[in-house]
């Protein structure tokens, strides 16, 4: 018996045909299944082409941002790329859908470079004058966290 799966890092996939919310059984037959830790595994790796060892001068690498070992995130992608390589030469659909993941969500708000506080704001914009709610200072930053 192997080990449990860890949870993977990913950022909310896109809303669209690949990525349906429950897979209908005709389609299963027809189609490739990625799960979303396989479809991150790629675009970070062909997509936003962050390293998968070593990252230069402090980058983040592909398993760092998943939050898994290299060797987990090499198997990952290997999977990906046997899966896609069977979609193309059978002719199959891909669907995405599945896997250990919690998803990483976009902050946007403010900081302060006062008491160093960060909070959220969904309305939040460079040109918005905003003072901060806990030293009520004005020296205050439009702040954006990507997920990965």
């Amino acid at each position: 018996m192997g080990r449990r799966t860890r949870m993977r890092f990913v950022r909310p996939p896109p809303s669209n045909f690949y990525f349906p919310r429950d897979i209908d059984n005709s389609l299963k037959d027809k189609s490739v299944i990625l799960t979303i830790a396989e479809f991150e595994a790629m675009r970070l790796k062909h997509y936003r082409n962050l390293p998968q060892g070593e990252g230069e001068h402090g980058q983040k690498t592909c398993s760092e941002t998943m939050g898994v070992s290299q060797p987990t995130f090499s198997r990952i992608l290997d999977k990906a790329h046997q899966k896609v390589t069977q979609a193309l030469v059978e002719g199959k659909n891909i669907l995405i859908s599945g896997g250990n993941i919690e998803v990483k969500e976009i902050f946007n708000g403010y900081g302060c470079l006062n008491c160093g506080a960060e909070w959220k704001d969904e309305l939040a914009s460079k040109n918005r004058k905003i003072s901060c709610p806990n030293c009520k200072s004005e020296k205050t930053y439009h702040l954006i966290k990507e997920p990965l």
